[in-house]
């Protein structure tokens, strides 16, 4: 305990502005609240303001801004404190700084323009060019695990003190909560990164791509050296199928993903130390991909020989092991929605074949048995006019029937690949439609379509598809006579309206139509457009869809 007193005596002795016990005090207080706001994991900005506003103060500094470095070697400003007039110019402008430079080539602390009460000790005090106003900087680089990440730098003006060595040791003490809030900071972008990726990702249509985005994202973010993503497969026993990843030389990993799925929790295999006979091998870690509270596979990372996933490694992985199991579960959403509405659409096609074509092929059979009872009587007996004209009357028959089921074919082959759209627009496949309504309902249908919109394919497609179910739902349903249609193209949307004088039917219930009038509005919403119903029973109905234009 003597040792320590003597010790701070000496210290307080050695340099001019040693450390009294008041100043002791306050830098302690001031150390303490800093570390306590990195423990309770404030955001690293907040601590790097927090902890250039104590530096300044402590130290009796004019400036003080913590730097630091990002991709391409260039030093951004991320706090600084002091009034605008001692905001340096010049050479140390932000991101330019020159001793800020030398102290990261030095990989010590530096000052610039101090006067070493002992010269040259060490080489600590150097004159580098510097703002003419200021008397003294001092820079000291911060380090994250072993790596240079940025400067903390303090500047007095001229007139003010000049910096010393117990300065130096005051910025050193806070330079390591300095580093924790970097890295802190460099986490959250690395996240926010991650998050971009996963959003580019799931844009991507395909889940491989998807997850070879964010298996690339894992290896490029953390020290990782590759990354492979394993699902299930379904049945029984634990199957494993690589559905991601797995660039370049990647050793197995099954058994760590098997390993991190039955136990639902992150697995790290720590590697070994190279022999003659086998290399070093660096970690695995492997994390669970969770549908809920269901396991769909597994993420594993390998790092290169005698490496070990740090903090930050494990934090930027557990969220792109996140946004893998969203991407899986997206896409398994998107091919159950499709496999119902494919199941759907058939429902539909068999509906529409037995009510239209199944009946029309009864009647013709019927009408040709008719006609060969017809033959077969005359044939057995001899046959006059009388007779010839009974058996033109089921032939007859059976032509009309057959003209109305190649118009039903016609019409279930157009609505199922309506190829006049592709083809010929928007406008050619609505007239079409339209001229199937007149002729196998018989509605008198009233079109206004103007010249072909200028939107999206997939907007015209919707509308298509909107106008198809609407005039549906009206032959069907609504026991109408007239039918309008309006396709109006103005400078931002294209609108589409169907109107009929039918039954009508309660637009804040049940939509009396195959796929409802959910199922349209989805349509509409899924290109950014919006739709509109106005219907009630006995008034007929209205339904206006709008969509963007193309710009």
């Amino acid at each position: 305990m003597v040792v320590g007193v003597i010790a701070f005596g000496i210290h307080g002795h050695r340099y001019g502005h040693g450390f009294t016990p008041v100043r002791w005090r306050r830098r302690r207080t001031a150390l303490a609240e800093v570390t306590e706001r990195v423990l309770v994991g404030e955001p690293g900005d907040e601590v790097l303001r927090l902890i250039a506003h104590r530096l300044r103060e402590l130290l009796g500094a004019d400036l003080a801004r913590i730097m630091v470095l990002e991709p391409g070697d260039v030093l951004a400003v991320r706090a600084t404190d002091g009034t605008p007039d001692a905001i340096p110019r010049g050479l140390l402008t932000p991101g330019g700084s020159a001793p800020a430079r030398r102290a990261i080539r030095a990989g010590r602390p530096t000052v610039s323009g101090g006067e070493p009460e002992r010269p040259n000790l060490f080489g600590l005090f150097r004159r580098v060019p510097h703002d003419t106003a200021l008397a003294c900087v001092l820079d000291a680089p911060l380090l994250v695990r072993g790596q240079t990440a940025g400067v903390i730098e303090v500047a007095t003006r001229r007139g003010g003190r000049r910096l010393t060595r117990a300065d130096v040791k005051t910025v050193r003490m806070f330079a390591e909560p300095a580093g924790l809030a970097v890295a802190r900071l460099r986490g959250r972008e690395q996240l926010r990164r991650v998050a971009a990726t996963a959003a580019a990702a799931a844009g991507q249509g395909s889940v491989r791509r998807a997850l070879d985005s964010l298996a690339a994202a894992a290896v490029a973010r953390t020290t990782a050296a590759s990354c492979t993503v394993y699902l299930l497969e379904p049945g029984p026993g634990a199957v494993l199928r690589m559905a991601g990843g797995g660039h370049g030389h990647t050793p197995p990993s099954r058994g760590t993903a098997l390993e991190a799925i039955a136990g639902a929790t992150p697995v790290i295999r720590h590697g070994g130390t190279g022999t003659r006979e086998a290399p070093a091998r660096g970690a695995v870690a492997a994390w669970p991909l969770l549908r809920g509270t269901t396991v769909i596979g597994a993420m594993c990372c390998h790092f290169p020989a005698g490496r070990r996933p740090g903090e930050t490694d494990m934090a930027v992985l557990e969220v792109i092991a996140g946004h893998a199991a969203c991407a899986v579960e997206t896409d398994r959403q998107r091919a159950a929605a499709r496999e119902t509405a494919v199941r759907e659409e058939r429902q539909r096609v068999s509906r529409e074949l037995h009510d239209s074509v199944s009946q029309a092929l009864y009647g013709i059979a019927l009408g040709a048995r008719t006609a060969r009872e017809l033959l077969e009587r005359d044939l057995a007996e001899p046959t006059g006019v009388v007779e010839l004209a009974q058996l033109a009357e089921p032939i007859e028959y059976i032509r009309r029937l057959a003209d109305v089921a190649i118009a039903e074919t016609r019409t279930l082959l157009c609505q199922l690949r309506p190829e006049s759209l592709e083809a010929e627009g928007l406008v050619a496949a609505l007239t079409q439609h339209v001229e199937t309504l007149r002729d196998r309902y018989g509605i008198t249908a009233e079109a206004t379509f103007g010249s072909e919109p200028e939107t999206t394919p997939e907007a015209k497609h919707a509308l298509y598809r909107i106008a198809q179910e609407s005039l549906h739902n009206i032959a069907k349903h609504s026991r109408a006579r007239n039918v309008t249609l309006h396709l109006l193209s103005g400078p931002d949307t294209v609108t589409l309206t169907v109107a009929d004088d039918g039954v009508g039917f309660d637009s804040q219930g049940t939509f009396p139509g195959h796929l409802g009038l959910l199922s349209m509005h989805e349509r509409a919403r899924e290109v950014g457009g919006t739709l509109l119903v106005d219907s009630r029973p006995g008034q007929g109905s209205r339904i206006r869809a709008t969509v963007p234009a193309e710009p």
